[in-house]
C-alpha cells in the first residue's frame, strides 16, 4: 500500500492518543493475555510516539517505544496470546521485534521517496504465527489464541493489529 506523507501524518496523529483516550475500534484487539504455562497475564497497551527522517530522496518512518525493556517478561520461549476482537475485521495480528537503543524500543513503519511512503512493518521483523478461534467474546466478538510457529529468542517484541497501538513484552 503507498500513501502519501500527509495521510501518513494523520495516521501517526489517530494513534497518537493515550490509553485512558483510545475508545475500541471494529477490529482492536480487547482483553489480551499472555500465557505462560499455566499462568494468564492481562496485558496493557502502549501507545507509540512517531519519529522519522523526512528528505525528498528518502522517508523513514519509525514507531518508538519508551524504555530499552517492556515491564511484562516471560521465561518461556514459545508464549500463547488470547485475545478478543470483531471476527469480520480481517486485518492481520502482528507479532513482531522491536530493535533496542539504550532508552527505547522502536519498529519501522514507513520507508519512500519522492513525498510518498510505504506504510509496512519491515519482513524481517515479523514473527510468524499461528491464529485459531477459541470461543465467543463480549459484545459480539470472538475470542482467539495465538501462538508463534519457532521458539521466540530472548528480546522485546510486539502484539498488535494497529502498528502504533502494541501489547508489548520481553523474552528473557
Amino acid at each position: 500500500m503507498r500513501i502519501s506523507v500527509l495521510s501518513l501524518a494523520t495516521l501517526v496523529l489517530a494513534g497518537s492518543l493515550s490509553a485512558q483516550q483510545q475508545v475500541y475500534a471494529p477490529g482492536d484487539l480487547q482483553r489480551v493475555l499472555l500465557v505462560s504455562g499455566t499462568q494468564s497475564i492481562q496485558m496493557r497497551d502502549m501507545v507509540a510516539s512517531r519519529q522519522g527522517s523526512w528528505a525528498v530522496v528518502v522517508s523513514k518512518q519509525f514507531y518508538v517505544f519508551k524504555g530499552p525493556k517492556a515491564t511484562l517478561r516471560t521465561g518461556t520461549t514459545l508464549p500463547e496470546f488470547e485475545f478478543e476482537t470483531d471476527p469480520a475485521f480481517d486485518d492481520p495480528v502482528y507479532l513482531f521485534r522491536f530493535s533496542v537503543n539504550s532508552d527505547s524500543r522502536e519498529i519501522r513503519v514507513a520507508k519512500g521517496t519522492g513525498g510518498l511512503a510505504q506504510l509496512s512493518i519491515p519482513k524481517d521483523r515479523i514473527i510468524e504465527t499461528g491464529v485459531q478461534e477459541i470461543g465467543t467474546g463480549q459484545n459480539s466478538t470472538k475470542r482467539y489464541r495465538l501462538r508463534p510457529m519457532a521458539p521466540l529468542p530472548p528480546g522485546e517484541y510486539c502484539l498488535g493489529r494497529r502498528i502504533s497501538i502494541c501489547y508489548d513484552f520481553g523474552v528473557d
